[in-house]
Order: C-alpha cells, then structure tokens, then sequence
C-alpha cells in the first residue's frame, strides 16, 4: 500500500468529508477554516490524489481507462493479464489496487483484510452496503462499490 502520506494532515482531514460529498461550506464550519481555505485545499490536494493515481497506474504497467481524481478512482487495464484493475485514494487506505475481474477469492488467505478495506472505502465515500454486499467475495464487492462511481463498470 502506498501511503496517503502525500496529503498533509489537514488536507487528509478534508478529503475525507470532500469524499463524502460534505459542501465546503460545512467543511469549513467543521474544521473552523473558511469555506474559501476549503476551496483552495481542494485545489491543492486533486492534482496530488490524481498524479498518484497516475503514478500507481504506470508502476503496474496499466493502461488509464478513466480517472475521476475528485473521487479518488481510476480503472485501468492491464494488458499481461488482460484485466481491468480499479485503483483507490482514500484517507483510511492510502492508495489500493483492486482486481476484481477474475480473481479467485476463496482460495486467497487476504479475504477478510480485503473485504474490511472495501467496507471502509465505501463508508468513507457514502456508499451504504447491505449485510448481503458486506458478505460478497471481494472481487464483487469492489465491483459493486466502484461502479456507483466509474460509469464503465455499471452493470
């Protein structure tokens, strides 16, 4: 895991109500800040969240199929293994790469680790999961949680 070290502390803190889609005007009444200091916080932390996507797409050797960095999402497509792999920002994760096309779950020892970070990286956007998508495979669990977000993966 890449660590979300590149934000600063208080850019972190307002990612993560930015990601819940809290207006900048709560955001500040929240932080004590200006709805302004949120608007320009903003400005600074999009291109960081975008550039990092990009460098994560790149050291796995993804094609960039779609970035959203306002949203800290990026499908991309791996060529080897002709895959699609969903790359995420989030302040509880850092940067995490998601394979969720043809991977098999059940013979892998890092299920309930991935389906914990999936359920925190759907809080941390909003996303309300059902106790039946909380129990699904990782792989469709992504898919469920990221294609409210990326418009390619709706199904």
């Amino acid at each position: 895991m890449i660590p979300k070290d590149f934000l600063t502390n208080k850019q972190q803190e307002i990612w993560k109500y930015l990601s819940r889609k809290t207006s900048k005007a709560e955001i500040g009444r929240i932080l004590g800040i200006t709805r302004q200091a949120v608007h320009y916080a903003e400005e600074a932390i999009i291109p960081k969240v975008e550039q990092t996507l990009i460098q994560v797409a790149y050291s796995n050797m993804l094609d960039i199929k779609h970035i959203d960095a306002t949203n800290g999402v990026l499908l991309g497509y791996s060529p080897s293994s002709k895959n699609k792999v969903i790359v995420t920002f989030s302040a509880t994760n850092g940067i995490q790469t998601w394979h969720y096309q043809n991977p098999n779950c059940s013979q892998c020892e890092w299920v309930k680790r991935c389906r914990k970070r999936l359920k925190e990286e759907a809080f941390e956007r909003g996303i309300t999961l059902s106790k039946t998508d909380e129990n699904m495979p990782p792989s469709k669990l992504a898919l469920h949680i990221f294609s409210k977000i990326i418009p390619e993966l709706q199904t």
